[in-house]
Order: C-alpha cells, then structure tokens, then sequence
C-alpha cells in the first residue's frame, strides 16, 4: 500500500519516539499528523507528555484504536515494537528514513506487518 493510501483510508494513528524538541523529526511528524486532522498517539519511554499531550510507554497501553503505527525511533529498538503490534493485530509500520535495514523489514513481512517507506513530513506537505 502506498502512503497517499494509507492516510486517505486510516484515521488513527501511533507515533514512536515523539521528542520534546521541536527540531527532532518525532515532533515534527507527530504535530503534522495532528495538525492534518488524525488521531494521533505518542508513544515515548522518555517523555510523559509533549506539549500538553499524554504520551504513552507503550503500544499496548494505549485505550483507543490505531491502525498504522509511524516510526522514528533507532532500528534496534524496532523490534519489541514490532511484535506489540503483531499482538495486538496492527498491520502497517511506517518506516521513516533511517528506521530501518533489511533484516527489520524481513523480521516485519514474516510476521505479517506491512512496512511502508516514506516520509510522513513528504507525503503529508
């Protein structure tokens, strides 16, 4: 599925490693997604909130739906997150640059998560 698909057809969304700074690409697209209307949820084991906003420490904490999970954290941190949503049935990562390698992509297909490649700040100008 590409990326125009996947914001015309999904509403709620989960954002991983959403920062405090404004510089940082986790802001940045967290805001955007909420400034273009989403439901947005923060996923950061740092932060408890970013302006305002709960953030949460997990997937799995979260009390409502989401449907496709953005990600902007470290590859290595992926994985565990990987298969908080292969348990709790979410099927589409979108992958930002640097998120990934191959081996985390094919880690993703054999358990059955969609990844999608691009840039969430690119795709939603």
């Amino acid at each position: 599925m590409n990326p125009k698909d996947i914001l015309n057809k999904y509403y709620h969304f989960a954002v991983i490693g959403v920062s405090q700074n404004k510089d940082k690409y986790g802001y940045k697209i967290y805001q955007r997604l909420k400034e273009r209307g989403y439901d947005v949820s923060g996923i950061s084991p740092v932060y408890n909130e970013v302006d305002g906003d709960h953030m949460y420490q997990t997937l799995e904490s979260v009390e409502k739906p989401i449907d496709v999970v953005v990600f902007v954290v470290n590859k290595k941190y992926a994985y565990d997150y990987i298969d908080e949503m292969t348990g709790l049935g979410i099927h589409y990562a979108w992958m930002q640059p640097n998120t990934y390698d191959d081996e985390l992509l094919k880690y993703m297909k054999n358990v059955g998560i969609t990844p999608i490649l691009a840039c969430v700040l690119v795709e939603t100008a």
